[in-house]
Formats: structure tokens, C-alpha cells, sequence
């Protein structure tokens, strides 16, 4: 090889290796690249309990909701699953529980004075406590006092123990009046609201479905 061939060689290779480290990225490229993403606080996080008091002022502050959905409650071996649409205006309650396969209806109404049951085969019953009169009635164990809290995600009047809250400010469980709660489902909104709620205590359970929400009774 003579040596301005070999000269030719050299000069063609330098150019090169200088054309390829002078090559920018392509604009299909740089559009590929990754997006950092807003990161959610972790669960049970000062920004999670923070967000979990703002949902719960707002909830708090409405007057009135109603919900429909199915109501599945056991106690020992009895049990059953129910059609439910619940009217809540402030402390008054109206519960209409209907069974999906007889028919047989079923009525509580009442305040925190006391309520009234109808639907049963002895005529009207009258008693100071929803709840207790509820279960003399029918064998059914529904937290009615706390209910109305607990429906919503919201915690009842009293101590509460084991509180967990999700990334969203959205409480994943709690006990309270020797119940455990249990929050698998949410409908989106704002504030979020239940859809599964799971509910046991000393061998009852009550688990409510919600189909519907709405933020004013009618």
C-alpha cells in the first residue's frame, strides 16, 4: 500500500467517526422520552389524612342523601340479601327493605327519638332504638345510629381505632362501636362515595352494594 493511499484511508475514517458523534437525536425521539408523572402521597400520608378531612367537611355539611342498592346481612347461621333504598334528612331516617325473591316489604322510619317498623305480620311496632327494635323483629343486626356516617366513608361519633386512608384521601377501613369497616368500592364524584361497604361485629356482618346515589332526597 502506498502511502497516499494509506493517507486517503486514514482522512476518510477520522470523518467518519467525527460525522457519527456529530449525529443529534431525532425529533421522534425526543418525543419518545419519558414524562415524569405527578407522584400520588402514600397511603396513610399527612397529605392523605389532609385530603380525607376536606372530603369529610364536605360531606358533613349535606343536609340530605339517599342511596339504593342490596343489603346482604348474617348473623350466625340466618341470613339473607335485601333490595334497600335509604332516605336520610338530617337525623330522620326512611329504610325500605324489600326481599327479591317473596316480595315481602318492609318499613323503619324514625329519628334519634325513636322508630317505627311496619311490615310485619303482628301490625306496627313502635321502640326508643331502631336497631334493637330491628332485631327483636327480624333477627337482623344493622348498625342503624351509626349507619348514616358510615355509608358515606365518614366516621361516627365516638372513639375510632386503625384508621387507614388510601392515596386519594379515601378511608380503606376503621373500627368503631365494635364493628370493623371494610370500604372495597367507590363511585367517582366529588366527594367519592361507597359503592361496597363490609361492616362485622361479634358474628353479625352486613355488607351494602350501592346502585344509585344522589345528594338531595326527594
Amino acid at each position: 500500500m502506498t502511502r497516499v493511499t494509506l493517507a486517503l484511508l486514514v482522512l476518510l475514517l477520522t470523518t467518519g467517526c467525527a460525522t457519527q458523534r456529530a449525529v443529534a437525536p431525532s425529533p421522534t425521539a425526543r418525543e419518545s422520552a419519558p414524562v415524569a408523572e405527578a407522584v400520588a402521597p402514600p397511603v396513610d400520608s399527612p397529605e392523605a389524612f389532609a385530603a380525607l378531612a376536606a372530603r369529610d367537611a364536605q360531606l358533613r355539611d349535606a343536609a340530605g342523601w339517599a342511596l339504593t342498592g342490596r343489603l346482604a346481612v348474617a348473623r350466625g347461621n340466618d341470613g339473607g340479601t335485601l333490595n334497600v333504598q335509604w332516605v336520610q334528612t338530617g337525623a330522620s331516617f326512611d329504610i325500605r327493605l324489600s326481599a327479591p325473591v317473596t316480595g315481602r316489604q318492609w318499613r323503619l322510619s324514625g329519628s334519634a327519638d325513636g322508630a317505627t317498623l311496619e311490615g310485619l305480620g303482628d301490625g306496627i311496632r313502635q321502640g326508643p332504638d331502631a336497631e334493637s327494635l330491628l332485631l327483636e323483629a327480624t333477627g337482623w343486626r344493622l348498625p342503624i345510629r351509626q349507619m348514616p356516617d358510615w355509608v358515606r366513608g365518614l366516621r361516627g361519633p365516638g372513639p375510632v381505632a386503625g384508621l387507614s386512608v388510601d392515596a386519594e384521601g379515601r378511608p380503606v377501613g376503621f373500627r368503631q362501636d365494635a364493628w370493623t369497616l371494610s370500604f372495597r368500592d367507590w363511585w367517582p364524584g366529588a366527594p367519592p362515595l361507597p359503592r361496597r361497604v363490609f361492616a362485622e361485629a361479634e358474628g353479625a356482618s352486613v355488607r351494602l352494594v350501592v346502585s344509585e346515589w344522589k345528594a338531595r332526597p326527594e
